[in-house]
């Protein structure tokens, strides 16, 4: 009865037609109606209302009146009947303003836009301007138009149900795959309610049975909605009313060592708050995370915040994305591509199809572009929410809504998808002593060599000495392992030109520093002919000189090697010229002359034959030893 109150009490607000009924008796029950309505008698008012439609089923007004009443009762499938027959009754009648914009929302978000666009620029024409209602119509009808030309313009895409072994509940959602698409992590929800985190290996061509990621992360309360760094040890998950939670919903951290994943902790104040907060993603290097909250402070119901790990370990407090991403709406499911600067995510304020969809944006210097609607079939009339892209580009993993159960899909990403954002290459393997084989932790830093930014920090697992480096197109990367005690390795990639993406592995082998030790220092760039170091070369000769510094006792050789192309004694005064350029810059970044002999080899001493370009690159080298 209090709900029928609160309807009789909202229809008052509501304006009241009144248009004579040709029956008389008909009119004679309407009345009855409104009065029974300002009494706060709802039961007799519907029924008045009926037996008015029964003495005259062309007494508009009834129907009108009943579409209000089901309207505030939240009956959608009355509140159109009632207000459509209005509308069939009385067509372009102003007063019937109401009903067209409720059956023209309906209509837009069902997809028929055009059906849509008809009613709702029926209201926009009798409504106030600069009121409320005119700024929603306004924006419906600019929904309506992109809904039509996304349809126009629509892309092939075939999605694939992953099938019931990962589908293995009614619900499954918000999946995370790996940079190597080898590995599946998703929410599953019980019938009870109960959410956890599953995993899944893609083994001899199919997915693994899920189990449960971890008994240490699983528990009786909810958790779910997790993002997982590249290399597979930092997981951030959702948990709400979790232990030790400060409000609505938190986000936890567990890291894994060996097998092994740690007691999750609260993220803590800086990320946390007393509201939502949820929907993490990481960076590859799980030192950036984004997320959504709803907390105050933001400028609009959900809106995308993100905090970073400082070089003292500890997160930041959050900051809002701004108001380039976020509207006076929802904006939910931030997800973070590999590549460190394509940023998807879900929103119903920026200009769609209706509901939430999905937007793609780039960041550069903490600047974002105008997101942009990732179109039709990506989004349709129904909400979008949560979107995967695999590292190299090549497949997308969502979830979606059939007959009542939330299955998870993958597809094929489509050109037109491809082309807005860069795919990102991977490297993985194990770092060990190379005297000893002893797995090591070591660490793992990505220099973008054009711009000497550090783009990727990592440490190797200290139980397997496993790392995972991530590397986007678009650059020329050095990689360096470094660990104290240990001569870093360096390796290179020169990504400029690259447009598909690919993974490979390679296992490090550090030297300890000692007498006779060597390595190649493979990020030293020369012209073809010249001897002058280029630019790129900077990085690594200033973390050279760095290690030459910490170790001022070191002595230390460095020798230039060349192909076999040209005239020995060419390369023999190249390879010595190159190898004196290296200790020139190192000689006047401080370190003590004494320690540092040169020597060239030229040909003599090539590491592989020189039977390909590919081949002749790797004999053309600076290598270091210790003497």
């Amino acid at each position: 009865m209090k709900f029928m109150t609160k309807i009789i009490t909202t229809l008052l607000l509501f304006i009241s037609i009144s248009i004579s009924a040709q029956n008389p008796k008909a009119k004679e029950y309407y009345d009855k109606a409104l009065k029974n309505i300002t009494e706060k008698k709802s039961v007799d008012a519907i029924e008045n209302l009926f037996k008015a439609i029964e003495k005259d089923s062309t007494f508009t007004d009834p129907y009108f009146k009943l579409g209000q009443i089901n309207e505030v009762a939240r009956n959608q499938e009355n509140a159109i009947k009632f207000y459509s027959k209005a509308i069939e009754l009385r067509p372009n009648d102003p007063l019937l303003t109401q009903g067209y914009t409720y059956v023209g929302t309906r209509l837009l978000r069902a997809g028929n836009y055009a059906k849509a666009k008809e009613y709702l620029s029926f209201s926009i024409k009798n409504v106030s301007a600069n009121s409320p209602i005119m700024k929603q119509l306004t924006r419906q009808l600019e929904q309506c138009k992109f809904g039509e030309q996304a349809q126009k313009n629509a892309f092939e895409l075939i999605a694939k149900d992953l099938g019931a072994k990962i589908n293995f509940k009614n619900k499954q959602y918000f999946p995370v795959v790996s940079p190597d698409n080898e590995t599946l992590i998703f929410t599953a929800r019980s019938d009870d309610g109960d959410e956890n985190l599953y995993i899944s290996y893609f083994e001899n061509g199919q997915w693994s049975i899920p189990k449960s990621i971890s008994e240490q992360i699983n528990t009786p309360d909810n958790e779910g909605t997790c993002s997982i760094s590249a290399d597979g040890r930092t997981l951030v998950f959702t948990s709400c009313d979790g232990k030790n939670s400060l409000g609505s919903c938190d986000l936890y951290i567990s890291k894994k060592i060996g097998n092994d994943w740690s007691s999750p902790q609260n993220l803590g104040a800086s990320i946390n708050s007393p509201f939502w907060d949820a929907q993490p993603s990481l960076s590859n290097d799980g030192r950036i995370l984004y997320f959504s909250s709803d907390r105050q402070g933001g400028y609009g119901r959900k809106d995308l915040w993100m905090s970073e790990l400082n070089e003292m370990g500890n997160w930041t407090k959050a900051i809002n994305l701004g108001t380039t991403i976020n509207t006076a709406y929802d904006e939910v499911s931030p997800f973070i591509h590999a590549n460190g600067r394509t940023l998807f995510f879900a929103s119903d304020g920026h200009l769609g199809m209706g509901g939430l969809d999905l937007f793609i944006t780039e960041s550069k210097l903490n600047t974002y572009s105008k997101p942009e609607n990732l179109g039709y079939p990506i989004n349709n009339f129904e909400d979008q929410v949560a979107l995967f892209i695999a590292a190299d580009g090549s497949k997308g993993y969502y979830s979606s809504n059939v007959n009542n159960n939330i299955r998870l899909f993958e597809f094929t990403i489509p050109k037109q998808l491809n082309d807005k954002f860069k795919r990102a290459n991977y490297v993985k393997g194990i770092v060990q002593d190379a005297s000893t084989n002893k797995n090591l932790s070591a660490e793992i830093e990505l220099v973008d060599l054009k711009t000497k930014t550090t783009i990727q920090k990592v440490i190797s697992d200290a139980v397997t000495g496993e790392y995972t480096a991530i590397l986007p197109n678009g650059s020329q990367y050095g990689l360096f392992i470094n660990k104290k005690d240990y001569f870093f390795k360096s390796l290179t990639f020169d990504f400029l030109e690259k447009s598909d993406a690919d993974g490979k592995k390679i296992n490090i082998l550090l030297d300890p520093i000692k007498k006779d030790a060597k390595t190649i220092l493979n990020n030293i760039f020369f012209d073809s002919g010249k001897v002058e170091l280029r630019p790129e070369s900077f990085v690594e000769l200033d973390k050279l000189q760095l290690l030459l510094k910490e170790n001022p006792s070191l002595q230390v050789e460095i020798a230039g090697h060349t192909d076999d192309i040209g005239k020995e004694a060419d390369n023999q005064v190249l390879s010595e010229k190159r190898a004196m350029a290296v200790a020139d810059y190192l000689i006047k970044k401080g370190v003590n002359p004494a320690n540092i002999k040169t020597k060239g080899y030229g040909k003599t001493k090539p590491l592989v034959a020189n039977s390909t370009e590919e081949n002749r690159q790797i004999n053309r080298r600076i290598e270091m030893s210790i003497l």
